[in-house]
């Protein structure tokens, strides 16, 4: 289950790198509390708590009662799967590009701690060899790059399975058009 971000409000709050962070590791680690959160993303309890609220606020994050509790620990779990945000047009350019700017912020960070790991050796020959970043330029049209974005979505969902030998792997797709500068 995704969620849409089209309005300005609900953009400008993931436009901010931590809260991006917060709600990506709530989906891909599971629940957390606020401390569990903190050691995850190497930051503080009080920020943590503080974006967890605003996330929870706007319905991105929600209490997770099925976990276990100690004391008055309070555990969080992200709402949905997924974010995915529309444009907003001229108007909303410039939050359009925070948003977009805090994505890549976050995922430039877990570029660099996979090749940190790579230099404190651990990551196997096999995984060094696989991880790849590339890029191509094509021509197409919008119709037919709406249907590339689709056949690669559909790839990348049908590539994953829950194995022992398996880990989790992050694929970022960006396609823009391209002009030539002059």
């Amino acid at each position: 289950m995704e969620t849409l971000l089209a309005d300005a409000a609900m953009m400008r709050l993931l436009a901010h790198p931590l809260r991006m962070r917060i709600l990506g590791s709530l989906r891909v680690d599971g629940p957390a509390t606020s401390a569990i959160l903190a050691r995850r993303l190497a930051t503080d309890t009080g920020q943590t708590s503080h974006h967890l609220r605003l996330l929870a606020r706007h319905g991105l994050v929600a209490d997770a009662p099925e976990q276990h509790r100690r004391g008055r620990e309070r555990w969080w779990k992200a709402v949905h799967d997924s974010t995915v945000w529309s444009d907003l047009g001229v108007g909303g350019a410039d939050t359009m590009r925070a948003v977009q700017h805090a994505a890549r912020q976050v995922y430039d960070q877990a570029i660099d701690t996979y090749h940190a790991e790579v230099a404190r050796q651990e990551w196997s020959a096999g995984w060094q060899r696989v991880a790849a970043s590339s890029d191509y330029v094509i021509r197409t049209t919008p119709e037919r790059l709406d249907r590339l974005c689709a056949d690669i979505e559909r790839l990348v969902r049908g590539a994953g399975e829950e194995a022992a030998d398996t880990e989790k792997v992050l694929v970022v797709l960006h396609t823009y058009p391209l002009r030539a500068p002059g």
